[in-house]
């Protein structure tokens, strides 16, 4: 599978889809685009969607926190979606699903985040 990211963005939201490997190869790239995005959109809800992910190393643990705690600052809220189950145990022995909640869907995300603002 070929390594891309695509966003979306929706109400005061934004939706970051990756494909493929999450690795320090990656990372640098992925997290001045993401960087580019948030400055240009300003969310206050952010979901990483990981339906077509086949790997994810350390680096890629850390660019998911930095960008939680940016929205944590401002109040935001930040979920994950389309976990496999190498993703979610990776996920779990991180410790990541204990302060980033996991949602069944988008719709599922942009309905609980909304009310969480």
């Amino acid at each position: 599978m070929e390594n891309k990211i695509k966003f979306t963005a929706f109400d005061e939201g934004l939706v970051i889809k990756i494909s493929g490997e999450l690795d320090s190869m990656k990372t640098m790239t992925y997290r001045d685009k993401i960087h580019r995005e948030m400055i240009k959109l300003g969310p206050r809800m952010l979901l990483f969607d990981f339906k077509d992910l086949q790997f994810i190393d350390s680096s890629g643990i850390g660019l998911i926190l930095g960008r939680f705690n940016e929205i944590d600052k401002i109040g935001g809220v930040v979920g994950i979606t389309g976990l496999n189950d190498y993703s979610r145990k990776i996920f779990q022995i991180t410790g990541i699903l204990q302060i980033i909640e996991e949602y069944q869907s988008t719709a599922q995300f942009k309905k609980k985040a909304r009310i969480n603002l």
